[in-house]
Order: structure tokens, then sequence, then C-alpha cells
């Protein structure tokens, strides 16, 4: 009898420990699980901190280096045609089709003459084809650079078109537009390849010009002057005459900020204007 009981009792304890077994069993599971949700989170914050602030830094980055980058766009898209055009010989052992030759140097020509004609918008006056503001005042601080490396000379020619309001104002705005492209282009062949002719606003321009001392300037300008006087200029099927005025400034003569240069140039240009208009003036020391 006693055994029966005792076996009885082991019975009872081992169902004891199972169950006991079962429920801490299932509170660490649970514990586990909890934890395990509890490292996902973290590992998910974690994960969209760092690519945050990878994002952040690579933004940075792209900004400080967009020139470069551009440069090798450039250096790429040449490099790409020839490796493209290398490679398909190689693999058809030079017997290639004319369509994909043709194919390939097609979209290597409108990529570069669209990354061209970018670079272009960006330094030219849409209008007149001069080079813009930005262009100006970059290119003027260069030329300065050069000039004190070299110890050489630079001038500035500024003028501006005589009673172009009254123009605009009678024959229109359209009659005022093609009167600034023929300036323009009318300027352009008294220049030589060095100099830049610049759109410096409205009806102003502005003329850098190289290792050139102001006496060659004046002669320059002069040239400018008396072209614009004899050029046929109409509106319909009016003439119309157009005079400019013009100011001359040298570097390191007048100065040597480019400022400075910009400011002697303009007054004189406005001394010329106030002396009745259709002349040149040097600018004061």
């Amino acid at each position: 009898m006693l055994k029966k009981e005792e076996l009885f009792l082991g019975e009872i304890n081992r169902e004891i420990e199972r169950e006991i077994t079962v429920v801490v069993l299932a509170s660490i599971k649970k514990t586990v699980n909890k934890e395990m949700e509890t490292l996902k989170l973290l590992r998910k914050r974690i994960r969209n901190q760092v690519r945050n602030q990878v994002a952040k830094q690579i933004g940075i980055e792209l900004r400080k280096r967009l020139p470069e980058i551009t440069t090798k766009m450039k250096d790429e898209v040449r490099k790409t045609s020839v490796e493209i055009m290398n490679q398909l010989k190689r693999q058809t052992g030079r017997k290639l089709e004319k369509e994909v030759i043709e194919q390939v140097k097609e979209k290597t020509h409108t990529l570069q003459e669209q990354m061209e004609e970018s670079e272009r918008k960006a330094i030219i006056d849409g209008l007149t084809g001069a080079f813009n503001r930005r262009f100006f005042e970059n290119k003027l601080e260069d030329e300065i650079q050069l000039a004190k490396r070299f110890r050489s000379k630079l001038s500035l020619v500024m003028f501006d078109i005589d009673h172009f309001k009254p123009i605009n104002d009678t024959y229109g705005h359209q009659a005022g537009d093609i009167i600034l492209q023929e300036v323009a282009e009318t300027v352009k062949e008294c220049l030589s390849s060095t100099d830049s002719l610049c759109r410096y606003g409205g009806e102003e321009f502005a003329v850098i010009m190289p290792d050139t001392p102001i006496e060659k300037a004046i002669d320059i300008a002069e040239r400018i002057r008396k072209a614009i006087e004899e050029h046929t200029f109409y509106s319909g099927d009016t003439l119309i005459n157009m005079t400019v005025s013009l100011g001359v400034s040298e570097y390191p003569s007048h100065g040597i900020l480019k400022e400075v240069i910009i400011e002697k140039a303009d007054s004189a240009l406005y001394k010329a204007k106030h002396d009745g208009r259709n002349n040149t003036k040097i600018a004061i020391k």
C-alpha cells in the first residue's frame, strides 16, 4: 500500500514539475519575444539615423564637389563612348553594324551638345549674344589677376546707347531689342579674339581688353563709336540714327580693384554723356 502511495505522489510531483516547466518556458518565451521586438525597433531607429546622417553628409559633399563632378561627367561621356565602341569591336570582330555605330555617336553627340548648351546659357545674354553680367564680373576679376601676375596692362571700355529710351517709347520694345542686337554685332566686328563684349545691363555694354594699354583701348573705343554712328538702323521702313557714349579705364593706372576699374570707366562714360554724347572719355586718375 505504501509503495502505491509513493508511486502516486511521484507521478503528482512529475506532473507539477511539467506544469511549472511549461509556465516558466512560456514566461521566458514571452520575455524573449518582447526583447526581440525592442531590439528590432532599436535597430530600425539606429539604421534610420545612420541613413539620414549619411544622406546629409552626401548632400554636403555633392554641393562642394559639383564643379568637379560636372567636369568628370564630360570626361566620362567621352570615355564611355570610346569604351563602348572598343567593346563592340571586340565582340563582333571589327564587323560592327553601321546602325549601332551611328546610334552610339548620335547619343554621345547629343549629350555633349546638351551640356555645352547649358554651359553657354549660363554665360551668354539671351538677347544680344554678348556675354552676360555674371561672366563679366568673373572674367574681369580673372584678367586683373593675370595682369597683376605678368605685370601687364588691362583696359576696360564701357559704353551706353544714346537716347535709347525714346526709341523704345516711339517704336516699341521689339525695335529696341533689334537695335541692341545690331549694336552688339557691330561692336564685335571692331574687337580682337581676345576681347570680351559683355552686356552690363539694359543698353549699357562693357568690353574687357586683356594686355591692352589705354592708348590702344581709346583707338578701339573710337572705332566702336564711329562704327555705330555710321551703321544704318531701321524700324520697319524708318531710318534711325544711333550713337554711343564711351568711357575707358586702365589697370593699374586707374585702380587695382575690379570695383574701382568699373567705377572709373562708368564715371568717364557719364562724363561723355554730359558733354554732349557720341564721344569717348578717359577715366580720371
